[in-house]
């Protein structure tokens, strides 16, 4: 916790948007260096900063938990990216976007800029919720380590009520829309900053077409098994029929294993999709953080060249390593990423295949309903059923356009 003997005001302290800093710690989360705004926002010199913990700035309405869970991710060698308060040295706060990252020699990396979504006010309320369970675990006889787990409990509860998985599903979601509304530079002349900015511009629009391809899928498959359902209900209308309803029979188990191998090719989808979705986020993790942190680079060097002889040589070093590991890592992702999209294609191809077949098959199927007398009720069925497949094409001309879009923004990001 923050020990200094000073009240925290109700009054924040302005920096602008635009603007971006950070600190390096060692292993003890000691800081080692930081830049001018760093020093500014924070209201302390570099001086009073180099050498004391980082909890220096730590606000007291900042849950524990919310710690635990930025140390553990870097412990495991991944980035952390998530909301701060915390407070300067004249007690005033300020909310920060934190990314950090894991550098060479046991050291930690910490780019902050200014939060602009309305995700922050959502926050602020469930940070309240988790101070408020750690203070009465304490103050029932509980120990930190305990308060903690109490703690990320309210977080991990708040978050799948909005639909969150975890708190990393939570984290890449708000990384994301936080780069997007941030103001990017402008071409520069650092190819880069460059190539970074063109992959983040492409892949903006990955999460959106990901829930659009779930909802699809999802639409899709619960066509399928409707078809599965019609095919049964009129083999069983069919037998009424006798040997007037044998053919139609036929035509009826026929769209019954075509239902189901359509659904079987949906579900295959699904998983495949799901794995989509989980390396989406992945590249966009990456993309983002090597994007911050290029624009670190970018804005150290203008406070350097602007006040000569007041950085540290090593700051640049530092950024410029994460950097290069950031970029590595996206690179990475992009094949993953690659990898795995022929089989989406395989699969809208497969359920589009299928779905010709069934069309098809209820052609035949009007035909024999055609020769039954007095089958009003199988008429009746088949003009539901190609309501249902006109549905199931649209769906399938909608999902061949998102996975088309995909495969399309993976080309242009491998040429970026």
């Amino acid at each position: 916790m923050n020990v200094r003997p000073i009240l925290p005001l109700a009054e924040a302290r302005e920096f602008n948007a635009n603007e971006i800093f950070f600190s390096t710690t060692d292993a003890k989360g000691i800081i080692l260096c930081g830049n001018d705004v760093f020093a500014r926002v924070s209201g302390f010199s570099k001086e009073e900063l180099y050498g004391q913990p980082h909890n220096i700035i730590r606000h007291p309405d900042m849950p524990r938990a919310a710690f635990a869970l930025l140390w553990a991710n870097l412990h495991q060698g991944r980035p952390f990216a998530g909301y701060v308060k915390n407070m300067a040295k004249d007690g005033r706060f300020y909310w920060v976007f934190v990314v950090a990252v894991a550098a060479s020699n046991q050291r930690y990396l910490s780019v902050r800029f200014k939060p602009s979504t309305p995700l922050l006010g959502q926050v602020e309320a469930l940070y309240r919720a988790m101070l408020a369970c750690e203070n009465e675990t304490l103050a029932s006889g509980g120990t930190e380590k305990q308060a903690v787990a109490a703690s990320l409990k309210v977080a991990l509860s708040a978050l799948a009520g909005l639909g969150f998985s975890d708190y990393d599903a939570f984290s890449q979601l708000a990384l994301s829309q936080e780069m997007s509304v941030r103001t990017p530079l402008g071409s520069t002349a650092v190819p880069d900053y460059n190539r970074i900015a063109s992959l983040f511009r492409h892949l903006q629009g990955f999460v959106a077409l990901n829930l659009g391809l779930q909802q699809k899928a999802a639409t899709v498959l619960a066509i399928a098994e409707g078809f599965r359902l019609h095919s049964v209900n009129v083999n069983i209308t069919a037998d009424h029929f006798g040997e007037m309803g044998k053919g139609l029979g036929i035509v009826a188990g026929f769209l019954g294993d075509c239902s189901g191998q359509m659904a079987r090719g949906t579900d295959a989808l699904h998983r495949h999709i799901d794995e989509v979705v989980r390396m989406t986020e992945m590249v966009n993790t990456q993309i983002s953080v090597a994007h911050l942190q290029m624009e670190m680079i970018l804005f150290c060097q203008a406070e350097q060249a602007a006040n000569p002889g007041a950085g540290d040589p090593g700051e640049l070093q530092v950024l410029e390593e994460c950097f290069a590991a950031s970029s590595e890592g996206t690179l990475r992702a992009m094949e993953s990423f690659r990898a795995i999209l022929p089989h989406l294609c395989e699969d809208r191809d497969s359920i589009t295949r299928t779905a010709l077949i069934i069309e098809m098959t209820q052609v035949l199927g009007n035909t024999e309903t055609a020769r039954i007398p007095k089958s009003e009720a199988l008429v009746s069925m088949f003009a539901e059923f190609r309501t249902k497949m006109t549905a199931t094409r649209a769906q399938l001309d909608e999902l061949a356009r998102v996975i088309d879009r995909i495969a399309e923004i993976t080309v242009l990001a491998k040429a970026a």
